[in-house]
């Protein structure tokens, strides 16, 4: 990758911030709400799958003629991912880095599964504000992660190829956004590999620490 100017798309939750939001549980509670909505052949398929959370609501959606269910399971949703927020944290380097790699001339950017009203809320509260030249969150794009058309819009608004461009999350729903975009990804974490729930997908780097990103671009 050459040193001119690239279009970094930072994943939030578990890339620049730490939260502490319990997805299990909250998966649990969605998956509790569709065993009240569908037979039980169903639920016994949905219960052994794997689905991001945002997949579980769309179920809740298609199946909710009411409405009320739906509204009931983003609630749910919107609860378990401020609780988890409030009690995050950023690490060390994170903040410096992203300053750094701002200087040298990069386009910052962030694309989250998180909402808006979230993270509004989480990025001023641990000092990320006039670092990211533009966030996107879920509520802006019709088809979240792992669909790459948050992606795409990304890059058609600063006008970058493919080549350009690289994705910095922590899960496997980011790397697989960024094998659908057909863009760089960098996994940053040290448990596992990523994309490895659902298929395998090679990382052109895997980082442990943020400020590692000062060594490649």
């Amino acid at each position: 990758m050459t040193s001119s100017q690239l279009l970094l798309i930072f994943d939030m939750d578990g890339t620049i911030i730490q939260s502490k939001i319990d997805y299990m549980g909250m998966r649990d509670r969605l998956k509790e709400i569709l065993q009240d909505i569908v037979n039980e052949e169903e639920y016994q398929k949905i219960r052994q799958a794997i689905y991001t959370i945002l997949e579980l609501v769309l179920m809740i959606k298609e199946r909710d003629s009411s409405g009320e269910i739906y509204k009931k399971a983003w609630e749910i949703v919107e609860k378990y991912e401020l609780k988890g927020y409030e009690e995050a944290f950023v690490e060390e380097g994170v903040l410096e880095t992203l300053r750094k790699l701002k200087k040298k001339g990069h386009i910052l950017v962030i694309y989250t599964n998180n909402s808006r009203k979230i993270t509004d809320f989480a990025l001023p509260k641990y000092n990320f504000n006039n670092i990211f030249e533009y966030v996107l969150t879920r509520d802006e794009v019709e088809h979240s992660k792992p669909n790459p058309e948050g992606i795409f819009f990304l890059m058609q608004k600063f006008q970058k190829e493919t080549s350009s461009t690289i994705f910095i999350g922590d899960s496997w729903v980011d790397a697989e956004t960024a094998l659908n975009a057909k863009i760089e990804f960098i996994y940053y974490g040290s448990e596992g590999a990523p994309g490895t729930r659902r298929k395998k997908i090679d990382s052109s780097h895997i980082i442990s620490s943020m400020t590692e990103l000062l060594n490649l671009y």
